[in-house]
Parts: C-alpha cells; structure tokens; sequence
C-alpha cells in the first residue's frame, strides 16, 4: 500500500493507481447506507497491533531496538538531532518501529497538528492484494489514538481537515471510500462506488480531495465491452454522498486525477512506463484515435460536464501526464519515444504549463530525460516547478527552479550525488525553504527564492533518509524505522 497524502498547500489526496484492467460502466450504489459490508474493509485494528506504535523522548531510545548493522547510524542521526538548525526546530520524541528483513515495518502516512500516521503493514505491491492500515501516534501523549486496517487493491487515502479518508478495491468487489474521524478514530461514513465486478491486475482507483468536495475515477463497471469509459465523481466528505457520477468518453483507463482551481484534470496513463511500452500505446492497431491515448482530459468540477483536452505540444501524437498544480498552473510532462535505426529507443520530453482553460502558457524541451517513473522529479508550490535534472557531467545532478507562470528560471543548483528526492512523503514546503529526504546526503533544505543549500542536521553524515512529512507545526523524519519528530523552527 502506498499512501500519498498532499499536506498543507493542496490539501490533496492521492492514490496508487495503474493501467484500467477493470471494464465496464455503471452506477454509483450509494448510500441508504454504508452498512456492515462496506465498513467491514475498514475495521479497528487491534490493540496488539497498536501498541507496536509508541513514542518517547528522543534521549529515551534503544539503539538495540535496531537490527546491528544499523545502530551505528542510528547512535549519529540521534546525535544530531540534538542541535538541529533551521527550518528544523527541537527534536520532540521518535518512534522505534520493529524491522522485518533488516527493514522498518511502518512507513509514514502524513501529519497533523502534531499526530503523525503510520502506514502498516502491506507494501509497494502494485497490481496485488494487499493489507495493512493507518494508526495515528497522538503528539501529546505519544500513544497510539487509533487505528483502521484495509484490505484490498489500490489502496490509498490521506488527511483532509478533521478526516482522514481510506479507499480500496476489495477483490471482485466495488470500490470503497471511508472517513475517519481524526479525534477518535470512529468511521464517519462508508461508500461503495459502483457494481462489483472481477478486479484486474492494476485496477484503477484514485482520488483528490479539496474542501468539502471528493473527486474520484474508477474503472467501468458495465458488462458491454463497447462500453469501456471511466467513471468519474464527485463526493460531498462530509457526509460520503454521491454529488454527481459521469462517464468520461473516450477514455478507457486512468491513472490518476488532479485539481486545478474550477478543473478536475485525468490523466490516462501511469508514469513509470517504459519507452517500448509507450511505443506500443501510440501505435498498435486500437478504435480509439492514437492522439487522444495519451491525452489530458479536464472535466469541471461543478458536474463533471467536458471542459477540455490537451493532445501535447505539438500534432504528434504524445502521452501526456501532470506532475502537479499550482494556484492557476498545472505542470504537464509531455513524452513520446523515438527510434533510430538500430539503435536503443530514447525518450523526447517537453514539460508545459498549461492554465485552467487548457491554454498552453509555456514550455521546456529536456530532451531525453525521464524516460521512466516521475514521481520523484518534480515539485509543484503555488509558483514554483522545482525539477530534478541531469547536468551532464558524471556523477552530478541539478535541482531547477521555474516560475509557475512563465516557465523562467529562478535559480539552479548542482549537487555532487543523486540529490534530494522530490515528490509524495519525500519533500515538503516550509515556509520558504524546500525540505527534502536524500538517498546519500541525509536531510536538505533548499532556499526556494535563490536555491542556497542548508544542511538542517548538521555534522555527521546519518546516510539515507527514507521520508518526511510535516503538517506545518512539525517535521517527522525515517531513517529506516526510527522517526524523529521535530517542532518547527518559525
């Protein structure tokens, strides 16, 4: 199960989605009643389990809670959080998680207001039943306040307001949606999203959230193979009622949805394609015109009514896939694969910024980078696309800042590794700095006005740092199961 959970500047909720393997159309089953059955995917996990899950004072951990070969970096990264600087404030207290294989066995979901939320259980297995759940830590009392599994495909979900929200498929069953209430764990409501039908490898499912309004896309349900459209919807959060539920023409698979002002935005193909596969989609034999497989579709939020789409930056045919939204901006990654002779196949990238009407504002061609997965390249803030880019030296990166609206470079800055990660519980805006996990470089923070660097735990290299989150207040940090929670320094 991977949870993407948006904080603060979208207030979004995403989830893991793939290719539609799921056919069909049909209607949304609504409510009389989320009853036993829907609510039954999302039971109260039990205390056992819950009380794996436990903060302390950061002087108070064990460092033989930790498989040997990690102490050591344990015993530095505890060392340093000792005397964090800016945009890091006092460590508060960390959580020790027990490791399977060497491996923390929780992850971090998100937080808020000081509570943080594990992902336990299940794993990154796409296209597979999993199981597993969210328990929230309380930042008070360190206890565990509560905890609801899930069980199923596609699995996803993540914090909006006092809610946090939960979806799968169950297997050979519609997908659902439940809300819990954040203050005592207590399920709000319980949705089932269509008919229930065979699920397929990958099934499509996803989601995002603003306000009191949740958008979703799901496969078909109908049994007539001619028609194959999506399904999308719209959800009031307060209450799990079905507002509206439209089928969007033309396109049999998605994979996931975004927001942008009046917009709800559909893209119809995953990100972590390679180019042969590209290849086949822009050019097998299919009833659906070649440049509308890879187009973006825009839907209004008001009912799901067509708005536009958007085919790519030029006639050709290309597959096209949003990387994030600003206030009035989405960034679009445009990329078809191209041949020559006998050689491998390479990658033609352009990265646009398109407004809410579908108007193309700007674009940047990068040649053939990102020729697989993006979701740890781009960064969208309410004016910036932070990008990480080749440099064309060896063994060096570049982190790119451009202006949301014109597509013009803030500022460059080259590391001598990988770099800092961007994307889903890897990054997070605080103020004006970028603060963001990296494979070699431990933590970093980057000014988002001129891109100085700025090394938040300073002194010892902790080695990798596996993800953050931060809900404003705090900062939660894993460096392979140890989570360390820091209040933020204003």
């Amino acid at each position: 199960m991977t949870i993407r959970s948006l904080r603060g500047r979208n207030l979004v909720v995403a989830i893991v989605v793939g290719l539609v393997a799921v056919v069909g159309a049909g209607f949304l089953v609504g409510r009389p009643a989320w009853n036993g059955r829907c609510a039954a995917g999302f039971d109260e996990m039990p205390s056992k389990e819950l009380g794996q899950l436990h903060s302390v004072p950061v002087d108070q951990v064990n460092v033989d809670d930790f498989p040997e070969a990690y102490r050591p970096n344990a015993r530095r990264v505890l060392e340093v959080a000792k005397k964090p600087v800016a945009p890091l404030g006092a460590a508060r207290d960390a959580v020790v998680v027990p490791h399977e294989y060497g491996v923390g066995s929780a992850r971090l979901a998100d937080s808020d207001d000081g509570n943080v939320r594990f992902v336990i259980g299940a794993g990154d297995l796409k296209g597979m039943a999993t199981s597993g759940g969210i328990v929230q830590v309380d930042g008070e009392t360190g206890r565990p306040a509560w905890g609801r599994g899930q069980a199923g495909y596609a699995l996803g979900g993540g914090g909006l307001s006092d809610q946090f929200l939960l979806t799968h498929i169950p297997n050979d069953k519609a997908p659902r949606v439940a809300a819990v209430n954040t203050s005592n764990g207590d399920l709000a409501w319980c949705t089932k999203l269509g008919k229930d039908v065979e699920t397929g490898w990958r099934p499509t499912f996803d989601s995002a959230a603003k306000g009191d309004a949740l958008f979703t896309v799901r496969g078909s349900d109908s049994e007539e193979k001619s028609d194959r459209d999506v399904r999308l919807s719209r959800l009031d959060t307060g209450s799990g009622e079905v507002s509206w539920d439209v089928p969007v023409k033309g396109v049999i698979q998605a994979d996931s949805v975004h927001l942008l002002g009046d917009q709800v935005l559909l893209n119809p193909l995953h990100t972590d394609m390679d180019d042969q596969t590209r290849a086949r989609i822009l050019t097998q034999e299919h009833d659906q015109p070649v440049r509308d497989r890879g187009a973006l579709v825009a839907r209004s939020v008001a009912d799901g009514a067509a708005s536009w789409t958007y085919r790519g930056p030029d006639e050709r045919p290309w597959i096209n896939n949003v990387v994030g939204t600003g206030k009035d901006v989405a960034v679009v990654i445009s990329r078809r694969p191209v041949k020559d002779g006998n050689k491998p196949w390479s990658t033609e990238t352009w990265m646009v910024g398109l407004d809410r009407t579908g108007k193309q504002l700007w674009k940047y061609d990068f040649k053939n980078q990102y020729d697989y997965d993006l979701s740890r390249s781009f960064l969208v803030t309410d004016d910036l696309v932070v990008s990480q880019e080749k440099d064309g030296e060896q063994n060096t990166s570049l982190l790119v800042a451009r202006e949301l609206a014109t597509g013009e470079v803030r500022w460059r800055t080259r590391f001598e590794d990988g770099g800092p990660r961007l994307g889903s519980n890897a990054s997070s805006v605080l103020g004006d700095s970028l603060l963001a996990a990296s494979f070699t470089g431990g933590l970093i923070a980057v000014d988002l006005k001129t891109g100085a660097l700025s090394n938040p735990l300073p002194g010892k290299n902790i080695g990798p740092v596996d993800g953050l989150v931060s809900d404003g207040r705090t900062v939660t940090i894993d460096v392979n199961g140890l989570f360390i929670t820091f209040d933020r320094a204003f």
